[in-house]
């Protein structure tokens, strides 16, 4: 149980600091004029940032979920 929220912190961290590397690449690449490379990079970098944010994300979808399902109930 221990290594599991351990093992999950460290991947957690691991994605911020690919999304923070991969913006600072793609803007490295922006000033130097390579646009669509960058604009890619961008995008790997807020994919990183989703999966960083996915307990949170999936926290927020469950919560939608369950009022979905009170809401529907009720009639």
């Amino acid at each position: 149980m221990i290594n599991s929220n351990i093992s999950k912190i460290i991947i957690t961290f691991a994605f911020f600091y690919s999304a923070l590397m991969c913006n600072f690449k793609a803007i490295e690449l922006y000033d130097n004029g390579h646009f669509t490379l960058s604009y890619f990079i961008w995008f790997c970098s807020f994919l990183a940032l989703m999966g960083a944010l996915r307990f949170q994300i999936a926290k927020i979808i469950y919560f939608i979920i369950k009022k979905k399902k009170q809401y529907y109930g009720k009639k």
